[in-house]
């Protein structure tokens, strides 16, 4: 079956019935390094601890959507003692909570961390998949770290804490063919962030040529008119003119407009220079750049409204897993044997999860996966309560746990749904959140041969008819006998970051619609369109889709990010902004996601959940 065939239904059910990629025929069965496949809309989660846990499931939707749409019970089984404090979400911001009340306290007062995914991390998970005797590891959603300066405050306290290493190591090129210089995380190939300092290909039209490192030589190169391309490289180089505001006056100004029409309108660019910046806006800040805000560009350091990165900039850094290594290290460091091996970087990353470990009586904090919240609310009223009614789904039944505190470290999405005795005032800042879908796909490949004749570690292309912009090879971090081969003739992770967005409409309105479309469409329906964009792009370089993939795995994401319009951010009219109010919390109940931020990232989860976990242990 040529990789275009349209897919009928029994074609669909034969494959997945099969093992992944049935289309695979004449190749290894992928099968044992993928793992099984949960079910035809989930598609396989590879091996490991995280395979049962690829993005959202669709066993952590059918959940949620319960909570959406009522079907929840009443009645509830009363479990456990009273504990002191109940954390709703096992992400990062979730486990830095659960770490800071830890600290504050001694020890000496009862946590339980309930975490609706099978394994805790949030959108901090991997995927891990065997190939050819090499395990590789890909990050499923939140990447990307800074090493905090010795000295600089609690993050750096937390560093050591956690006992995370300070320097990095990266692989060296293990083939005898001239050396590529290749990323060390997965963002670094985007406009505006790092395209200077690697081997990146363009393919400007659909079967087009792919034309190596363009930004290097000035768009010399580049299938653009003279007018785009002096436009985009003053976009790409010229810092933004303030007209003498403080920073926080001109972020305010920023807040007031959209990308859009900071770049068109203020700076009178063309819209060639939006069309080329939107899928990396689209990515990161969750929609358009007609609809999110100057201020969110900015927060992410986009060209025009910061100040540009240069072509000799540091590289950005991911753990192998991306952040899945705060997850692991803030459980290892609150239930030590929960994560087998000794404490150090190495042992973490290659330690494997004891299940039982995690929920043990008697153990000051315990972490309960697999328990999806359907409602919280005060013994009460919530400001004379002295005592908070936690209700979860478990294994099928419901049960209710009690605490003196509670901290939600879950989504605006699910608060806004299962906080039932929420303040007006907080119900209607929590409508202003509007929230992006995104889509990551880690290809676990034999060899990336396609890619070496070509120049390049990582392609960005311009045809909206497939499946994202951009896709790399990371140069593998050094993490001992683990440390995946950086040699182009064996096996390695291409990872694609996609963001889901329709310009012309609102930011809810995009979430919306795109949200729909993610979970509209089954596994086989991406796997056979990403193996035809493979073949159509990387054909003509020797790229075999039989020969050369040895499997995919999808990490769906139906709320990945918060999309910040105009006004979001500092408020509108002179009132409070929605992130403001929500960050108050009421009652004994705190909440702490790292959408309060704005823009989220692992850093700020930390931060939100070590203030939530401050404020509730003085409390």
């Amino acid at each position: 079956m040529p990789d275009d065939t349209p897919i009928t239904r029994k074609d669909f059910l034969n494959a997945t019935l099969l093992g992944v990629g049935a289309a695979l025929l004449g190749a290894p069965s992928p099968a044992a390094a993928l793992g099984r496949i949960a079910d035809p809309w989930t598609g396989p989660g590879g091996v490991g601890d995280y395979a049962a846990s690829n993005g959202n499931t669709k066993a952590v939707v059918d959940a949620a959507h319960g909570i959406r749409d009522g079907t929840y019970g009443a009645a509830a089984t009363d479990v456990d003692d009273p504990y002191d404090l109940v954390v709703v979400g096992g992400g990062i911001s979730g486990l830095a909570a659960a770490h800071f009340f830890a600290k504050a306290t001694g020890g000496a007062k009862r946590c339980l961390v309930l975490e609706n995914h099978p394994i805790f991390g949030g959108e901090a998970k991997q995927n891990e998949v065997d190939v050819d005797g090499v395990r590789l590891v890909g990050p499923q959603g939140s990447n990307d770290f800074g090493v905090p300066r010795a000295g600089s405050g609690w993050l750096d306290d937390l560093w050591t804490e956690l006992a995370l290493p300070r320097e990095f190591r990266f692989a060296e090129w293990g083939s005898r063919r001239p050396a590529l210089r290749a990323a060390q995380d997965n963002y670094q190939p985007m406009e505006g962030v790092g395209e200077y300092g690697i081997d990146v290909g363009y393919q400007f039209a659909p079967g087009g040529p792919w034309l190596r490192n363009v930004w290097q030589n000035d768009l010399a190169d580049a299938p653009l008119s003279d007018g785009v391309r002096r436009e985009l490289l003053r976009w790409r180089s010229t810092p933004p003119d303030t007209k003498g505001l403080s920073a926080d006056a001109f972020a305010r100004r920023l807040d007031t407009m959209s990308y859009r029409d900071w770049l068109e309108k203020e700076l009178g660019y063309s819209s060639a220079v939006t069309k080329t910046i939107e899928p990396v806006i689209g990515l990161i800040s969750g929609a358009s750049p007609d609809a999110v805000s100057a201020h969110a560009a900015q927060q992410i350091g986009m060209p025009g409204v910061s100040r540009p990165r240069g072509r000799t900039g540091g590289p950005g850094l991911s753990f192998p897993g991306g952040n899945t290594t705060y997850a692991r290290h803030l459980v290892k460091a609150l239930v030590p044997d929960a994560i087998t091996g000794p404490a150090t970087f190495e042992g973490i990353f290659g330690g494997t999860v004891r299940w039982a470990a995690l929920d043990r009586p008697r153990q000051h904090t315990r972490i309960r996966v697999g328990a999806t919240v359907v409602r919280v609310a005060h013994d009460g009223a919530p400001g004379a309560s002295e005592r908070v009614l936690v209700t979860y789904a478990l294994g099928g039944r419901l049960r209710r746990v009690r605490a003196r505190r509670v901290i939600m470290a879950t989504g605006g999405w699910v608060n806004r749904r299962v906080l039932t005795d929420a303040p007006a005032e907080l119900r209607a800042a929590y409508a202003d959140f509007a929230y992006a879908p995104a889509l990551v796909v880690n290809v676990a490949l034999r060899n990336w041969r396609f890619l070496e004749r070509l120049g390049i570690t990582a392609a960005r292309w311009f045809d909206d008819r497939g499946l994202g912009f951009v896709a790399n090879v990371r140069r593998p971090m050094v993490v001992g006998a683990r440390t995946e081969p950086f040699d182009p003739d064996r096996p390695a992770m291409l990872t694609f970051y996609m963001g889901l967005y329709t310009p012309g409409m609102s930011a809810a309105e995009q979430g919306v619609a795109n949200r729909a479309k993610l979970l509209a469409t089954p596994y086989r329906e991406y796997e056979r369109t990403l193996r035809a964009q493979l073949a159509r792009q990387f054909g003509a370089s020797g790229f075999d889709p039989r020969r050369d993939v040895a499997g995919i795995i999808l990490n769906r994401w139906g709320h990945a990010r918060l999309v910040q319009p105009p006004g979001w951010y500092y408020g509108r009219d002179g009132e409070p902004a929605p992130r403001e109010i929500v960050a108050r919390g009421y009652g004994r109940i705190a909440i702490a996601h790292s959408e309060l931020n704005g823009h989220q990232s692992a850093t700020g989860a930390l931060a939100q959940g070590r203030r939530a976990a401050l404020e509730t242990a003085g409390a």
